[in-house]
């Protein structure tokens, strides 16, 4: 099947259509940005040689100074499509964020917004407004719904409260209604957090300004709802698990054996830290973004190694292993009926207007037509997130 999708695989963006081979788009603000800050940290370089050399040894500063120069990573994180033959996205680079749009035809990038004050993800634009839907993070940990118009105004939250709400999706056929994931967060005394709830999926009604829970299971989290007009629900489901578990007797121990090794790996962070912010260069090569050899991906809040993931999980093609458990489940729920799973190992799904489905197990991308016949599209490396275009 030729299917027109693009996807975000280790932080970048790719498009596949027309039957083309996979290609890859980069970021001119990114680009813009890396040569801003490598242009700053070799003129600022000299202001902190004597802070460093009170701290580094002479075979260190000799290390340092043969180091390339750090510039922050361009990662593309969320990405949602247009029906004018436009891309959204979000993008990161360093402290810096925002949202972008990518005109498929002449692959030109426009900056919507950006802003250092918070972090923008899990795009969705509404079908018949020029209106977009995103989660906004702050530094607290919570985490709000906002809207935004395409025009690039400042978002504007839509949801508030000590609580994780995340992926807003427009809900097909009505006026100013989303569905979204949300978790409460539970804080110690001192502001820090110490658990989330269960993810539970949510409808907001805009005009109505009403909020109503339409599916919520202790056991599990819902991820990345999706409502269709006839009020089918398409979800990720995976197992709850808490922020903290209690600690046996072992650990405890085995935490005070090593706290020497972590008390001298801390100083040395420390050490690094400033060699790192005055000179824009580690200790150690070692502590240098390595692009090229990127192993590990968040997804969901789940830190997954890919090599391990593979080795744990030990289904799906061989060449295409699942990085999640079969228990990540892509489920369909029609109303007033019993869920059913449609997929296992699924990290992430689109759905298109005529019910076809695409979805991801972090390896390869999957199209599942409502005739129900899956088929694979493409092949690549820690793949985070897929959309129709």
């Amino acid at each position: 099947m030729s299917l027109n999708i693009a996807y975000i695989a280790r932080g970048k963006l790719h498009l596949k259509v027309n039957g083309t081979p996979v290609q890859v788009i980069d970021s001119e603000f990114g680009r813009a940005l890396q040569e801003r800050v490598l242009q700053s940290q070799r003129r600022n370089a000299w202001k902190s040689q004597g802070l460093i050399e009170s701290f580094v040894s002479t075979r260190g500063l000799r290390k340092l100074n043969q180091t390339e120069d750090a510039t922050p990573q361009v990662a593309f994180t969320n990405l949602c499509r247009s029906a004018e033959g436009k891309l959204f996205y979000a993008l990161e680079a360093g402290e810096v964020g925002g949202i972008f749009s990518l005109d498929q035809a002449s692959l030109s990038e426009q900056r919507l917004f950006h802003t250092s004050d918070f972090t923008v993800r899990h795009l969705d634009l509404h079908s018949q407004q020029p209106l977009l839907a995103c989660a906004i993070s702050h530094r607290t940990g919570a985490v709000n719904i906002a809207t935004m118009p395409i025009q690039g105004s400042r978002p504007f939250e839509i949801t508030e409260g000590d609580s994780v709400d995340l992926a807003p999706h427009w809900v097909a056929g009505a006026a100013r209604v989303l569905v979204y994931q949300s978790a409460g967060i539970g804080r110690d005394r001192n502001g820090y957090i110490r658990d989330q709830a269960p993810f539970t999926i949510e409808k907001l009604d805009l005009d109505r300004q009403q909020i109503t829970t339409l599916l919520a299971d202790p056991q599990f989290d819902l991820l990345g709802p999706q409502l269709t007009s006839d009020g089918t629900l398409y979800y990720i489901r995976r197992p709850y698990r808490p922020l903290h578990r209690r600690s046996g007797l072992l650990r405890t121990l085995l935490d005070i054996v090593m706290m020497p090794l972590w008390f001298l790996y801390a100083i040395f962070q420390w050490i690094n830290f400033f060699t790192l912010r005055y000179t824009g260069k580690p200790l150690m090569t070692a502590g240098q973004p390595q692009p090229m050899d990127v192993k590990q991906m968040m997804v969901w809040g789940n830190l997954i190694d890919a090599e391990q993931a593979a080795r744990r999980n030990r289904f799906g093609e061989a060449d295409a292993p699942a990085l999640v458990p079969r228990s990540w489940q892509l489920v369909r729920q029609r109303p007033a009926q019993q869920p059913e799973v449609l997929s296992e190992g699924v990290l992430a799904f689109d759905l298109a207007a005529d019910g076809t489905l695409v979805y991801a197990n972090g390896s390869a991308v999957y199209c599942l037509p409502p005739s129900g016949v899956a088929e694979r599209l493409v092949v690549d490396h820690l793949i985070e997130q897929v959309t129709i275009l």
